[in-house]
């Protein structure tokens, strides 16, 4: 069972990072310049409840633990070929049993730390401001919709490039193969 939670909390530090103020690309974040700027957890649950992190984390909790029933319904079909409904609904239960154990709360509380670490209470601040004014809500408002089109209105394009990465990818591993099997086969006169 612990295999099927590594996506688990992976995803949880993908949702954290996602949600974060990130330094630009290949710099190192910026430090708050003294302890007593270090921002207290009150402003940095503050944030968290601004940015609806805790509903993202539910989200992704969700599509875990129904992720994880899957495999782990695979993996009792793989050992029993023929599994009861009593049975697969056992192994359900069990997964359900251990997502109770993870509680938002202290997944939240175990972030505040590392915003404690990389954010300024000004920093921590001017963003609740930002996201507490009009402009700042309707970002939060419309954001998924603008993600959800922004999916739409790429995927045709990213496709197309999926597709002829693909074919690339198939010729280079032709050609990759083709060369090996020179290498290995008998030299012609």
């Amino acid at each position: 069972m612990n295999k099927m939670l590594l996506p688990l909390f992976l995803g949880i530090a993908s949702i954290a990072s996602a949600q974060s103020p990130s330094a630009p690309a290949g710099k190192p974040a910026a430090r708050p310049a003294a302890a007593q700027e270090k921002p207290t957890q009150e402003q940095v649950l503050k944030l968290l409840e601004l940015l609806k992190v805790r509903d993202s984390l539910q989200i992704t909790l969700d599509a875990m633990k129904e992720q994880v029933k899957g495999t782990a319904e695979q993996s009792l079909r793989e050992r029993i070929p023929n599994p009861t409904a009593d049975q697969l609904k056992s192994v359900n239960a069990i997964v359900d049993g251990v997502f109770k154990d993870l509680v938002l709360d202290d997944l939240l509380q175990d972030v505040v730390p590392v915003y404690q670490r990389h954010l300024s209470r000004s920093d921590v601040q001017a963003v609740i401001n930002f996201y507490s004014s009009p402009a700042g809500k309707k970002i939060l408002r419309e954001q998924p919709a603008m993600i959800r089109e922004s999916m739409q209105a790429t995927a045709a394009a990213q496709q197309k490039k999926m597709e002829l990465l693909l074919v690339k990818l198939d010729m280079r591993m032709q050609q990759l193969i083709e060369s090996e099997q020179n290498k290995t086969s008998p030299e012609r006169k």
